[in-house]
Formats: structure tokens, C-alpha cells, sequence
């Protein structure tokens, strides 16, 4: 996983996306009537393992903000964790909660498409403060320690200059994105593993990840500031989809206006 040691990495889920139909399939006597009914409607409340999951919404709280999140949308297609913590999940490509009650049955296909999006309150952080006490650790503590390269996606990759004789840590430090806003300020930081050691483990076609190879999957953590909601937007997802990086981030922030 990528990212400073003193982020929470996040957790690739294993999500099963189920579209409804666009008509109501002919009734067949091998389909069991409860089976029937969410082919036909994905998004109607679903027992699983003697659990009832549903589109209705639960209320969290991120700092004094309030909100009301489908229960799908949620990580694990109930609520907020124990503690408090909000995390939701969208997959790749549509970036949208998949159907209730995939949470139990999730595959690891379709874990390989989630976009888990963590939420922390910070106030009036920008992202730079936000992230300061994160970057400030590993063996290249500061972008002023590393060096801009050409643009990338529309990122700019802040890369360790290795010497000679370079040791592993250091091979396997993180691959650092950044953009900026108008001024320099910091706007989005995004951590990966390290692409001169780490194989991305996945083909990306129109609507599917590949597995390709048998190392791990590399793995990239975004971090951007919702400035006027002082919300803190973290996501994990794989890095082959790195190239979707404004997109991506796009929808995850736009979740804190929607709901």
C-alpha cells in the first residue's frame, strides 16, 4: 500500500455491482421469488445473512457537519463505523453505491473497482495543513525534497532523486502527485506505490480491471480539502486508474454537496 506511514491505509473491498433491468425479466420457476424481485428492482431493500440492507438513508456526522447517506453508499452498506469513522464506497466506472446487500457477497473482481472514500472533518485546513504532519515523514520528507517532473495525467510527479547505491527504502518510497491552485497553494496530493518497483497488477478496458501478473496490486492514496465544507476527502483505489484521478475526485467531493 501506498502513501506516508502515518496514513490509514485504506482496504480494497470486494463489491458485486448488480444494474436493475431496464424491464422485468419473464418469471421462470428456477427463479426464487426474492431473487426475482431484485432482478427486477436492485435498489429495494435485500436480507443477506440474516441482515436487511437498504437505499435508506443514515445519518452521519463529520464534525459539525450533518449528513444523510444512502446506506448502500456507506462501506460497509449499513452506517458510520462504531467509532464514528464515515467511509463510503463507489465502483469504478460509473462511481456509484452498488445495489444492497452486495456488501456480503462482494467478489474480488469487482473489489478490484472500488473507491473507497474516507471523510474527516478538519475545519478551516487547507490541504496542504491538512497533510503537512503526513508528508513530513519517510525518507523524502518535503516536495521541496524532491524534484517536478513533466506533467503526468495532469499531475505533477515530485520524484526522489536516487544516488548511486541507493538503498531499498528508498527505491520503495512513494510516488508523489500534486496539483496546485492558483497562488501554489497545494490543492491535491496523491501518494502511490512505487511504479519503479511495483507493477500496476491490473489491465484497465472500457469497464473492467484485469488482473495482469501475480504481485500485488498497486495501490494510490488521494488527499484533497472540500474547502468550504472544512471536510477532508480521503481515497483509496487502484492505480490503474490513476488516470481518472479528476473524475474520481470529482464525484467523491461532490457526495458532501449531494447529500
Amino acid at each position: 500500500m501506498s502513501g506516508a506511514p502515518s496514513y490509514r491505509h485504506g482496504f480494497v473491498a470486494w463489491v458485486v455491482a448488480l444494474a436493475a433491468t431496464a424491464c422485468a425479466p419473464e418469471p421462470s420457476p428456477g427463479i426464487d421469488d426474492d431473487i426475482l424481485a431484485f432482478m427486477v428492482d436492485a435498489n429495494r431493500p435485500r436480507m443477506v445473512e440474516g441482515r436487511t440492507y437498504s437505499t435508506q438513508a443514515v445519518e452521519a456526522s463529520v464534525g459539525p457537519r450533518r449528513f444523510m447517506f444512502p446506506a448502500n453508499l456507506y462501506y460497509n452498506q449499513i452506517g458510520p463505523f462504531p467509532d464514528g469513522g464515515v467511509m463510503l464506497s463507489v465502483l469504478w466506472p460509473n462511481l456509484e453505491a452498488t445495489a444492497p446487500g452486495d456488501f456480503p457477497v462482494r467478489t474480488v473482481e469487482d473489489g478490484y473497482r472500488q473507491v473507497s472514500i474516507e471523510l474527516r472533518y478538519v475545519g478551516y485546513a487547507t490541504t496542504g495543513d491538512y497533510l503537512a504532519p503526513h508528508i513530513g515523514s519517510g525518507w523524502a520528507q518535503s516536495l521541496a525534497e524532491r524534484v517536478a517532473q513533466p506533467l503526468r495525467f495532469g499531475l505533477t510527479p515530485y520524484a526522489i532523486g536516487l544516488a548511486a547505491g541507493a538503498d531499498d527504502a528508498q527505491a520503495l518510497e512513494p510516488d508523489w502527485y500534486v496539483v496546485r491552485a492558483d497562488g501554489g497553494r497545494l490543492r491535491t496530493f496523491i501518494s502511490c506505490d512505487a511504479a519503479r518497483v511495483v507493477a500496476d497488477g491490473l489491465v484497465m478496458g472500457s469497464r473492467t480491471l484485469v488482473r495482469s501478473g501475480g504481485g500485488r496490486i498497486a495501490m494510490c492514496r488521494h488527499s484533497v480539502v472540500d474547502v468550504e465544507s472544512g471536510i477532508a476527502v480521503e481515497m483509496n483505489y487502484a492505480r490503474v486508474m490513476l488516470v481518472e484521478w479528476q473524475r474520481l475526485e470529482e464525484a467523491a467531493v461532490g457526495l458532501i454537496g449531494r447529500y
